[in-house]
């Protein structure tokens, strides 16, 4: 199996860019993908760029919602850009775990884990939540003319796609000349198709508004974290996992009920 790490991000920064070559050491091929119009292009520590243009030119458009209803406000955006990549130009990849650059990963080994545990399903997801095709809430109406249900949805800061569900991507794309919302694209294709979706403990620490500091940190030493948002600090919170361990810190274990029923389950 021949699998990409990817992370997205507007410009990347120097924490990202480490923590990629620590990955890349370990056998994954990593890239970062940019949203930003700077001069990256594809160059040798595999930062790539493709501009917007070249995106609505394939039809990789239409990730997000539209340009202005969520805190990205352009169409396309990082998402369109590793969708066009993975599944038009680098479709040597069997499986590519994504990760928004405000999630946290406490070390390169809960990727390792990741990857062990989940390789064989077809998408790893923090959830997967059911729709019947009724609910006007949230996004809905702006999904439904997009596709007919079944529907499946979760957040996808970070996840597991396979080269399966890219293909199902590229196949949509191709019948309707753009994508759909992320979080509804991914898991609703998946279910359609009847393919294997697994809504990992180690990503249910991914949700929109997450608080979450050295407690958590070390009483779920697999699990990524969505959002901590200072990315540089991320290198410095690493280390400081690591001292309370050797000093036997006892955590305390207030984690929200959806992780404990989660945790006591697993």
């Amino acid at each position: 199996m021949k699998t990409a790490v990817a992370f997205l991000t507007t410009t990347p920064q120097d924490n990202t860019l480490k923590f990629a070559n620590e990955i890349r050491d370990t056998g994954f091929d990593v890239f970062v993908i940019c949203d930003d119009e700077q001069e990256y292009e594809v160059v040798n520590d595999r930062i790539i760029y493709i501009d917007d243009e070249k995106c609505q030119k394939w039809g990789y458009i239409d990730s997000n919602i539209n340009s202005t209803s969520t805190h990205i406000k352009k169409n396309p955006i990082a998402w369109d850009k590793m969708l066009l990549f993975f599944c038009e130009f680098a479709t040597e990849y069997d499986f590519v775990w994504v990760f928004e650059d405000d999630c946290f990963i406490p070390s390169v080994e809960v990727i390792q884990n990741l990857h062990l545990k989940y390789r064989n399903f077809h998408l790893v997801t923090p959830n997967n939540f059911q729709n019947d095709g009724k609910a006007m809430d949230w996004h809905w109406r702006d999904i439904y003319p997009k596709i007919k249900g079944p529907y499946a949805y979760s957040m996808v800061c970070a996840c597991g796609i396979s080269r399966d569900v890219l293909n199902e991507v590229k196949r949509y794309k191709e019948r309707e000349g753009t994508l759909f919302y992320i979080e509804v694209m991914f898991n609703t294709l998946a279910l359609q198709k009847g393919l294997k979706v697994i809504d990992a403990f180690e990503l249910k620490s991914v949700v929109w508004q997450g608080d979450w500091g050295l407690d958590e940190f070390i009483l779920l030493p697999n699990n990524v974290f969505h959002p901590i948002k200072d990315i540089e600090n991320h290198y410095g919170l690493r280390e400081l996992i690591k001292q309370p361990k050797l000093k036997e810190y006892k955590p305390k274990n207030n984690l929200p009920h959806f992780l404990k029923n989660e945790q006591s389950n697993s």
